[in-house]
Formats: structure tokens, sequence, C-alpha cells
């Protein structure tokens, strides 16, 4: 059986059986004896070990799989940042123009990062919680190391997609080192994380009341429910997010921003954001929530249904 907890699947704990007569043959040898009675195989103890592992596993499973799959989405999200002319369908025939594989450019360095992201967005977001006590520092401290783990892969792929596009050599972006963790629109970064995880760790649940609250929801299967109740919190978090992510966006492909102090380049991004949508409209805002959406949407989706099966998959070692 299964409880939701924090927006995820947990096992609920089985209760303990009686001693059995076995048990009690079993308290009655050696050390020695007993060990050789109860210890499993080496491939069975290291299975129940990965299963009980499960939310590591999702991370190291899940993480990659979603982020290099949506990295098309994430190099439309980099050019609309630099490009407010662009209509939805456009942007996507800037990232696919050079054919269908060249649209997954500068992907490997955030797939690889996805290991650590994903595992700070479960299990570092889960012991926060228990620890600290609090939702709130939960979310930071796992919104603040997942940008540790991937800022600087995801602002170097943003200017390989940049410079993609670009003709002259004098327009080239000079790459971001892998070493550097923090940089211009790191904080915006921070920022964005945070509320996009609150989509399937605080809003699903409600979400599911909801969805289960529809008219004919009840024939659907309890999996397409769940699934249905995440994809619907996680798009309300990416609206949310969308601001912090496109400052995010054009600050990694804005390079005079590296000479600005702190201050500056927070009165730089929030006068270039609003005076964006100020100067186009709806027409702009519309399109760059439909980006951020199809991104972020999917990808917790994606991840969130990973990580509930991999979780039912664990319950069998307990």
């Amino acid at each position: 059986k299964l409880l939701r907890r924090s927006g995820a699947w947990q096992a609920c704990p089985s209760p303990v059986p009686p001693l059995c007569a076995s048990d009690e043959a079993a308290a009655m040898l050696a050390p020695a004896e007993l060990g050789d009675v109860l210890r499993p195989s080496a491939a069975a103890a290291f299975m129940a070990k990965m299963r009980r592992s499960s939310e590591m596993l999702t991370g190291a499973v899940g993480g990659p799989i979603v982020v290099g799959f949506l990295t098309p989405q994430r190099n439309a999200m980099t050019l609309a940042a630099k490009d407010s002319q662009s209509s939805f369908v456009g942007v996507f025939r800037k990232v696919f123009a050079s054919g269908l594989l060249q649209g997954f450019r500068g992907g490997s360095r955030p797939t690889l990062a996805a290991v650590p992201q994903f595992t700070a967005i479960g299990p570092v977001y889960l012991v926060a919680e228990e620890k600290l006590g609090s939702t709130s520092a939960a979310l930071f401290s796992a919104a603040l190391a997942e940008s540790l783990f991937t800022y600087s892969a995801q602002r170097r792929n943003a200017q390989i997609q940049y410079n993609a596009t670009r003709t002259a050599a004098s327009e080239m972006l000079a790459l971001h080192s892998v070493h550097r963790l923090v940089g211009p629109g790191f904080v915006p970064h921070v920022g964005r994380n945070a509320f996009a995880m609150m989509g399937i760790r605080l809003w699903s649940p409600h979400s599911y009341e909801f969805i289960c609250s529809v008219p004919g929801a009840k024939a659907l299967p309890e999996e397409s429910r769940v699934v249905a109740s995440d994809l619907a919190s996680s798009v309300v978090a990416a609206t949310i997010s969308m601001p912090m992510n496109h400052m995010f966006s054009w600050a990694a492909c804005t390079p005079e921003l590296g000479n600005m102090s702190y201050l500056a380049r927070a009165k730089a991004s929030c006068q270039w954001v609003v005076g964006n949508y100020k100067e186009q409209g709806v027409r702009l805002l519309a399109r760059d929530l439909a980006l951020r959406i199809n991104y972020t949407a999917f990808l917790f989706t994606g991840y969130r249904f990973v990580e509930r099966n991999l979780i039912r998959w664990s319950s069998g070692a307990e």
C-alpha cells in the first residue's frame, strides 16, 4: 500500500510479524550458524539495497532521461529570450534549422548534471524537510543545491544554442566554464527551481483531489488520475516560474552582465523583462508561457512518473 507524502508516493510500513516457530529455532542457533541461515545471496542483497534506494535511482535514471529528451524545448526557451519577434513555431524552426539531431545540441552536459539535479529535487528535499521541519526551507535548500549542480551546464548549453544561430564569429559567445558554479542569472535560476519544484511537492496532492472531483474522472485508472494531477500542478508551477527562467536564459547569453555588480545585474534583468512584455504585450507573454509550460510541465510530470514507479518497485524489497 502507498501513501502520498510531500508530493511523493511512499510505501506504508508493514506491521512486525509475530515470532514464529522457525524464528525461535533460529534464535537458538550459534551466531555463525545463524549467519549462514539468514545471509541472502550477494545478488539478492544487492537488489534489495538498490530497491530501497529508489529515490537515488530516480535521480540517476529518471532525471537524465527527461532532461535529455527535452533538450529541444530548453534550447527553444534560450532562443526566445533573445528573440521577441518569432512565434512559438518559429522558435522551434530555428532550433531544428540544421536537422532533427541538431535540435539536441549542447544537451550532453545538462543530461549528466541531471543526476545530481534530481537527487536534489528528490532525496535532498525530503531529508531537508525532515531535518528542518519546514517546507519552505526544504524547497530553498533543494533549489540552491540544484542550481549549484546545474547552473554551469545549463548556461553553457544556452550559449551553444545561441552560437548556432549566429553567422559572424564576432557574434559568438565565449562558452561558460563548467568549473564556475555561479555567474549572471544564478539568483533567478535558484528562484526558478524553487517555484518549479512546488508543483510536484506542494500542489500535486491538492490538484489530485480536484482531478478526482471532475465528472467522469473516477472511470479513469488511478495512474491516469495521478499523472493528470502532476501535469496540472506542473503547468501552474511553470507559469509562475517563467519570468525567472526567462531572466536566466537572457542573462546566460548577455556577456555584458559579467562586468556589472549584483545590484546592477538585478536592475538590468528586471528592466529587460518588464520592458519586453510592456512593449510586445500579451502575444509575447503567451508565447513565452507556452514555451515554459512545454518544457517544465513534461519535465516534472515525467520525473514523477519514474519516481512513483521506482518507489512502487522498491516496496518489493521491504
